[in-house]
């Protein structure tokens, strides 16, 4: 691309990247996320974690897609389907990796007491899931577009645009969802040191909660089990290194397709790469499913038809 307003150039041997990917940091990538890929499927399986598991496994089947097309463009830049297929898969990965984590929030909130949150627990997940729907809607309408473009020879800013709306979109979503686990950690320690009624209960647990708890006595063997505690950690810092990573590729295409962003590599290994990789393997020694049990389907599920039996479905 010749720049971030005009049109790729004619020649069938320009290099869409701006450099030669290279080969070993590429391979090693494409083998970190398939080792990656075939780990989270078996403990998906494993722990049935359905919701969870799904979204890693398209995530880190994106990240690896991306990487065969990497490595393979390392032979040859020129190839405008193995640098569509990168910078495709790529962007849209981390978007399936946080709607896993979007719903993780609904069984913490399940687990370690409903009555510190602001909503009710299956709606972190609507809203959240929702949201990163959209985003992920239009980074693939915004990527579908200037390839489109791109392979038509033709301008490719109002796909750009896109899919920095929906990169940025996804940001936006990532900040609301943490300042809400904030939120819900800070409310739920400061009713439990002050051990009375005084602090804030959400609407739909008014009529349940009369004094501060641990949580459901059926989970606190979760709540009171150090590796439990170190696995909410390891999920806040993988989230974090998605985040960041989220914040580069925004600001990676708003500077152009020719940008200094884009044309050194050296920025896209550790912002995007390696981010995306520690956050996936780090989510593999603290799985879910090995902290948290299969409760996903009980828990979440149960909470929201009891919420919703009761009749307290007014809004917080």
């Amino acid at each position: 691309m010749s720049s971030s307003n005009t049109s790729v150039n004619d020649n069938q041997n320009y290099n869409v990247y701006g450099y030669t990917p290279l080969r070993g940091a590429n391979l090693a990538a494409l083998i970190v996320f398939a080792i990656a890929w075939a780990a989270h499927s078996g403990l998906a399986v494993l722990y049935r974690q359905i919701w969870f598991g799904t979204c890693l496994f398209i995530a880190v089947g994106l990240e690896t897609a991306g990487y065969i097309g990497r490595f393979i463009s390392s032979s040859n830049p020129t190839i405008l389907n193995d640098f569509l297929v990168q910078i495709i898969c790529l962007t849209l990965g981390p978007a399936f990796f946080m709607a896993g984590t979007y719903y993780l929030l609904a069984e913490i909130v399940v687990i370690w007491g409903v009555e510190y949150s602001r909503f009710k627990p299956w709606t972190y997940s609507k809203i959240f899931i929702s949201l990163d729907l959209i985003s992920i809607v239009l980074q693939a309408l915004g990527g579908g577009m200037a390839a489109t473009a791109l392979v038509q020879n033709k301008n490719v800013d109002t796909g750009t645009h896109i899919m920095v709306g929906g990169l940025a979109f996804q940001v936006f979503a990532t900040t609301v969802f943490m300042a809400l686990c904030f939120d819900f950690y800070w409310t739920r320690r400061k009713r439990l040191g002050r051990g009375s009624e005084s602090s804030y209960v959400p609407n739909f647990q008014q009529n349940h909660i009369s004094q501060a708890s641990e949580g459901p006595e059926e989970y606190a063997h979760i709540r009171n089990s150090k590796k439990s505690k170190i696995f909410l950690f390891a999920l806040g810092a993988s989230i974090i290194f998605v985040y960041v990573r989220s914040i580069y590729r925004v600001a990676e295409l708003s500077v152009g397709w020719t940008g200094y962003l884009m044309t050194e590599e050296g920025y896209f290994l550790v912002l995007d790469t390696l981010m995306v990789a520690i956050a996936v393997w780090i989510l593999l020694p603290f799985y879910p499913g090995f902290f948290l049990g299969r409760v996903q389907l009980s828990a979440v599920t149960s909470a929201a038809k009891s919420s919703s039996a009761s009749g307290e479905d007014e809004k917080v």
